[in-house]
């Protein structure tokens, strides 16, 4: 494998590693191995290793100091003990944890938005969107799902089979991704709204094995091509007990006076 820190390769590194030491493999106060040899035996350039364990440190999971290497400090992210952790710097961070995410396809039908549909999303009333209901689950099956998420693509610039390819399992891409790459319309940002929600009764709240009306973190997420337009848009609904997403603001250094 190979990589650098430009790329998702560092990303997909750090969340190996952070599995490691879940599993105990790196036990809390032990030294990693070193760049060189973490380089080495991950078949990945140094650099995608020192920013993967930037990565691991802005976790909370791992401190860096001179002479005394890369120590395991925690077993599991700063945030709720337990919880599945997200942490992302950049629009490239977003696509490769989605792509690699465990899905359950539910749902894919196209549809015509409505007035309703238009306003909770901001669609243009009367507008073609492929629906995608689906339910991410932990990687190893076992548990209950981490998530539900109703995505909405462009349904003129889809895949003609791209509804059936979904329902039959055989497309792993994040949706907006395969959209992006059909119409030649690359996704140039991705603006993201979090807001505290609660788990509504029905089908929601039974596929996510949760109590109606428990708490939950809802992210609303708008996949933007050059020009501005929607590519996809989705909104996920996360259970408060089993999802963490960690943030670490910095101040700027300061010029010397």
């Amino acid at each position: 494998m190979s990589g650098s820190p430009s790329s998702p390769r560092y990303a997909a590194l750090a969340r190996e590693i952070a599995g490691e030491i879940a599993q105990g493999i790196h036990p809390v106060g032990s030294r990693l191995p070193t760049e060189l040899e973490l380089s080495a035996e991950r078949g990945v350039s140094r650099a995608t290793v020192r920013a993967a364990l930037l990565r691991l440190e802005e976790l909370g999971l791992v401190s860096r100091r001179r002479r005394d290497g890369t120590r395991v400090t925690a077993a599991q992210p700063e945030g709720r003990p337990g919880a599945y952790s997200q942490s992302l710097n950049g629009v490239d961070d977003l696509l490769q944890y989605a792509a690699e995410a465990t899905r359950r396809v539910l749902h894919a039908q196209e549809v015509v938005a409505d007035d309703a549909l238009a306003a909770q999303f901001g669609l243009r009333p009367g507008s073609r969107w492929l629906h995608v209901r689906s339910l991410r689950v932990p990687p190893t099956g076992e548990g209950p799902p981490l998530c539900w998420t109703d995505t909405y693509a462009d349904a003129i610039s889809a895949p003609p089979d791209l509804a059936a390819r979904l329902r039959e399992g055989s497309c792993r891409s994040l949706v907006a991704v395969v959209v992006a790459e059909a119409s030649g319309r690359p996704i140039e940002e991705v603006r993201q709204e979090l807001r505290a929600a609660g788990i509504p009764a029905g089908p929601v709240a039974e596929a996510l094995q949760a109590e109606p009306g428990s708490h939950a973190l809802a992210i609303l997420r708008r996949y933007l091509d050059p020009a501005g337009a929607p590519l996809a848009v989705s909104l996920s609904l996360h259970p408060a007990d089993r999802f963490a997403y960690v943030t670490r603001l910095r101040r700027r250094p300061q010029p010397a006076k």
